[in-house]
């Protein structure tokens, strides 16, 4: 038994090298961005992060709490909030406008009543926020088709939410939010310039009424394709614009997993798994033959004895 131990023990050790490399070599990165505050009064405050992902490589997650409490809802006030993927080479503030095909992101809007913000008060009771995905700037709900395209994009569920106090017509599930919205956005390619886009808001997914019953939500979970440039990375951004006054948001721990780019000139080469493993290939099979050596090793002076 004892001559046994170092061959158990150094191939437990290269079984766990390989998989833990061969896992690595997966093409997935969760990177934690934390927080960002962003302030606009007339202009935009915008921006990214550096590093640039692989759409077509691998699903991607984006999981952040969007903080809307600094928005001001006085006359003459308004102000709209993004943040998710878009190409390089597009901006960080409605990548495209009236148009898709640089990626896809939540956007962020409001009730525009005069103190919409202010405590509900019966029977002036108000929806606040309004949050979707959007794929081209200026454009709303009609651009969800995922399950299919609603009837009546405006008869829609968990769009609009309450800070304080609960609609009649709402369901109270997404009343008394306090401004605060935990969100989950799920991208996945269907080719190298195609996706899907799912959003979760404070753990409830999106949908749209067709039979009339608002008990129900018959068009659920509820998403939108959208498309990029082939052969492009994209990069996380966030953006923020308002008028009338000095607006604030807060997009707060930022993570982001995904395939990361390898980037060439601002472009990105398609990962191939194999190539990645091949060096951890290399690597087992030295440790293999190390091994292999060991044992023998012990063999023959087993033999010697």
């Amino acid at each position: 038994m004892q001559n046994k131990k170092p061959f158990i023990s150094l191939f437990l050790i290269s079984f766990l090298i390989v998989v833990a490399f061969a896992s690595k070599a997966g093409g997935l990165s969760t990177l934690n961005y934390g927080d960002i505050t962003l302030t606009s009064s007339g202009a935009v405050d915008s921006g990214h992060f550096g590093h640039k992902w692989n759409l077509a490589a691998g699903d991607m997650v984006l999981s952040f709490t969007y903080d809307a409490n600094g928005l001001v809802d006085d006359a003459g006030c308004h102000a709209w909030a993004a943040l998710g993927v878009r190409a390089l080479g597009y901006g960080d503030f409605n990548p495209t406008w009236g148009v898709e095909g640089a990626g896809v992101w939540l956007a962020t809007d409001y009730d525009w009543t005069v103190d919409t913000f202010d405590p509900d008060v019966v029977p002036n009771l108000d929806l606040d926020d309004k949050l979707l995905l959007q794929k081209a700037g200026g454009n709303g709900e009609g651009d969800y088709n995922l399950p299919s395209v609603p009837p009546a994009p405006g008869n829609n569920h968990r769009f609009w939410w309450d800070r304080d106090g609960v609609d009649p017509w709402q369901n109270g599930e997404t009343a008394n939010t306090g401004g605060i919205y935990q969100i989950v956005i799920t991208l996945h390619a269907t080719s190298t310039t195609t996706g899907e886009a799912y959003i979760t808001i404070r753990g409830l997914a999106q949908g749209f009424e067709t039979d009339g019953n608002w008990n129900t939500i018959e068009l659920t979970p509820a998403g939108m394709t959208f498309t990029f440039p082939a052969d492009t990375c994209v990069q996380v951004y966030y953006g923020l614009y308002g008028y009338g006054a000095t607006h604030s948001v807060a997009f707060n721990d930022i993570i982001v997993t995904g395939a990361l780019c390898e980037a060439v000139g601002g472009e990105w080469v398609a990962i191939n798994k194999f190539e990645l493993l091949a060096p951890w290939i290399g690597l087992a099979s030295l440790i293999t033959v190390a091994t292999a050596s060991i044992v023998y090793v012990k063999h023959k002076k087993k033999q010697q004895n």
